[in-house]
């Protein structure tokens, strides 16, 4: 609420560069069910998006923002991103309707051996998932036809999100040959050659940003939650995750730069307070140990290992 105020007061921190958001699953609760995780509901989504148009920002389709920045064209402060990563039907039967009412572009990031599956995906931490109590498109993958369909509309790119959706941190062979099949799905099955790419979980590091950019995909995105500045190559942009619960002032205040350095100012603030509290509520018993392995002539190194 505080960088949604700053921000209406003072517009953008950063007057050049644009955001991109991260969404995944779109699906209504189900009564006496846990809620779905990782989960804007259709309403939200709407409110969300139409609330941002609202403010004066412009939503672009993500290739484009790669191509503005390539050939050194004007971006607008305002410009962002819409992407959803691993594919759930609700991408298409839920989101696609909500994008087609207010004409904005998005980019859907495929887990490819998914694709098809009746299954689950294996990393949906969603206690609900597979369950008849709620519908399968709230947590089944999307198909090779809807992803035809998702085409067809004009709205939705395909993006690469590796093929078995792993950490490969420290796994570069694997990451090669598992982001190679990717590529190799999606041009086979929808003519998608040279496709924009995200890491699963945001994990990366220097030789996976490297295997990416060899294997041609346009660009490598995180999830380190800033805005992506004038000058930050491609191979590391960063998106912001969408919560149920951000308001349009919210994700407007994520896009313009503000929120991060607010959360910054705000955890520093907090860090000594939390770090007090953690002390105060161990055990006298575990209070006394700590105290006991270090010399009492040093209080300051005391409390720091207590």
């Amino acid at each position: 609420r505080v960088a949604a105020g700053v921000q209406a007061l003072a517009g953008n921190r950063q007057p050049d560069g644009f955001g991109i958001l991260m969404y995944h699953r779109v699906a209504d609760p189900v009564p006496a069910v846990a809620a779905p995780t990782w989960n804007v509901t259709p309403h939200q989504l709407r409110r969300q998006l139409s609330g941002l148009l609202q403010r004066g920002f412009e939503a672009w389709p993500l290739s484009e923002l790669i191509e503005a920045r390539r050939n050194l064209r004007v971006i607008p402060s305002r410009a962002f991103a819409v992407t959803f990563d691993d594919g759930y039907q609700n991408n298409l039967l839920q989101a696609l309707p909500v994008l087609r009412d207010l004409q904005i572009p998005a980019t859907i990031f495929l887990a490819t051996k998914y694709l098809d599956s009746l299954a689950p995906f294996p990393f949906d931490d969603w206690t609900a998932t597979g369950s008849e109590r709620v519908p399968p498109a709230s947590w089944q993958p999307l198909s090779t036809a809807q992803c035809h369909e998702l085409l067809a509309s004009g709205l939705i790119e395909l993006g690469a999100h590796t093929h078995s959706h792993e950490c490969f941190v420290g796994r570069p062979a694997d990451f090669r040959a598992d982001l190679g099949k990717c590529l190799s799905v999606l041009d086979e099955r929808f003519g998608v050659a040279h496709p924009t790419f995200a890491f699963p979980f945001g994990a990366t590091d220097t030789e996976l940003f490297a295997i990416a950019r060899d294997l041609g995909v346009r660009c490598a995105l995180t999830t380190a939650h800033r805005r992506v500045g004038a000058m930050d190559d491609e191979f590391g942009w960063s998106r912001f995750n969408v919560l149920g619960s951000d308001t349009p002032a919210v994700l407007a205040a994520k896009l313009s730069g503000w929120y991060a350095v607010v959360a910054t100012v705000r955890n520093a603030a907090l860090w000594p307070l939390a770090r007090m509290n953690r002390v105060a509520r161990r055990p006298p018993q575990a209070l006394a140990t700590a105290a006991s392995n270090v010399s009492l002539r040093d209080p300051a190194k005391a409390l720091s290992r207590t």
